[in-house]
């Protein structure tokens, strides 16, 4: 019997792809209105509440306008292959973004736990992880590369699933984050020595230090997401 890992979905990715293909194809023109809330909700058949999500993301990179009690308006059209490209880069960062405040709120957690926790076999998988980072490629076709597997090994020495699967769940967005500041000169060997402090915290059973560590950490991430953002834009 084959059992296959079920993968997360984030149904307002989906939403937001959805509305990008109604405007690429040219249903929509910049200054018309957008369907209704319910209607939309009704029609993807997704709560009100994951549209808004979506919503919130697409008028963030000017695509849609929202004007009190007139509802939702195309702000401009996608005429351009680059403008295309643009747009869905700078949504992905922006889904980037928010994952780092989320991870700035749960991760503490998790490795203020795990320096509490952590045995010894914890500690040298830990380590294992880190000695991996020498080998990183960006390009990478595997599901689970050296950024991702510290993380996961981190949550996995708290000894508590759920706090496991919330760090697996996001495996792609980890991906994706790597992906936009692996290759900004010097920043490789910057998040070795920022891993390395997460371990040596872990390792000195001082959950305090741990989480400084770790926010130094996803701090420096934020900063190379955004200037990466504006250095693109440039």
């Amino acid at each position: 019997m084959t059992i296959k890992k079920i993968k997360y979905h984030r149904v307002y990715e989906d939403v937001i792809e959805q509305i990008e293909n109604i405007i690429l194809e040219g249903n929509l023109a910049p200054g018309d209105v957008l369907p209704t809330e319910r209607e939309l909700a009704q029609a993807f058949g997704i709560s009100r509440g994951t549209l808004r999500e979506a919503f919130r993301i697409l008028e963030r990179e000017g695509l849609i306008e929202t004007r009190p009690g007139g509802g939702r308006f195309l702000s401009k059209n996608l005429t351009k292959a680059e403008d295309t490209k643009r747009i869905l880069e700078n949504i992905e960062r922006a889904t980037i973004i928010e994952l780092l405040e989320a991870r700035e709120i749960f991760e503490t957690g998790i490795v203020e736990l795990a320096a509490v926790r952590a045995t010894e076999q914890d500690i040298a998988e830990i380590e294992s992880a880190l000695e991996r980072w020498g080998t990183i490629d960006s390009d990478s076709d595997d599901p689970v590369n050296p950024d991702q597997a510290f993380h996961l090994s981190i949550a996995k020495a708290t000894h508590n699933v759920v706090l496991v699967n919330l760090i697996d769940l996001h495996m792609d967005l980890l991906q994706k984050t790597l992906t936009k500041t692996v290759d900004i000169p010097g920043r490789k060997s910057e998040v070795y020595k920022e891993h390395d402090a997460i371990l040596q915290a872990i390792k000195e059973k001082d959950p305090a230090k741990a989480k400084a560590a770790l926010l130094h950490h996803l701090q420096q991430v934020k900063q190379n997401v955004s200037a990466n953002k504006a250095e693109s834009n440039g």
